[in-house]
């Protein structure tokens, strides 16, 4: 009856649309984005019988370079926030951020890994880089609003939103 490239511009068309749409109705709700998704795919694959077992070790080429496109498009999104002209001075929060507060918290999380866990070295720093604060994607829940031309907008700007 349908083809499968057809279902799949279907959903992804489906996906687009409840991505644009849903941040507006979700404003206020106690769930995210990523939990209305979560939850969607979870009916859809215990209600519809012929699709794929959606086992991400068994197809782990797709998991990765859907895993890949989801991270771009979300920093992209992240990136787009942004509209502070770049300078020394006007990053210098997220400087600080990114050359001091992360290596230290990588350093931190590694020791803390290898000596009270008794993981191995490596194994420690993988769960050091799992947990540092590096995530722009979750950062961008408390970001800066939409950008803007105006520079009062800009010097009235959250220093921390910012730096997130």
């Amino acid at each position: 009856m349908f083809e499968a490239p057809s279902l799949l511009y279907a959903a992804a068309g489906l996906a687009v649309f409840a991505a644009a749409l849903l941040p507006r109705l979700l404003m206020r709700a106690p769930v995210s984005m990523p939990m209305v998704f979560l939850g969607a795919g979870v009916v859809i694959f215990s209600l519809a019988e012929n699709l794929p077992d959606p086992d991400p070790l068994a197809h782990s080429d797709v998991t990765i370079h859907l895993s890949e496109i989801c991270v771009l498009v979300s920093l992209m999104g992240a990136g787009l926030a942004l509209d502070r002209p770049l300078g020394r001075r006007r990053w210098a929060t997220t400087w600080r951020l990114l050359g001091i507060a992360m290596p230290l918290c990588l350093l931190g999380l590694t020791l803390l890994g290898w000596w009270v866990l008794g993981l191995s070295l490596a194994s420690a720093v993988l769960v050091a880089a799992a947990l540092a604060p590096t995530d722009p994607v979750l950062a961008s829940e408390v970001q800066v609003g939409e950008p803007s031309e105006a520079q009062e907008d800009l010097d009235g700007e959250d220093e921390v939103r910012f730096g997130l």
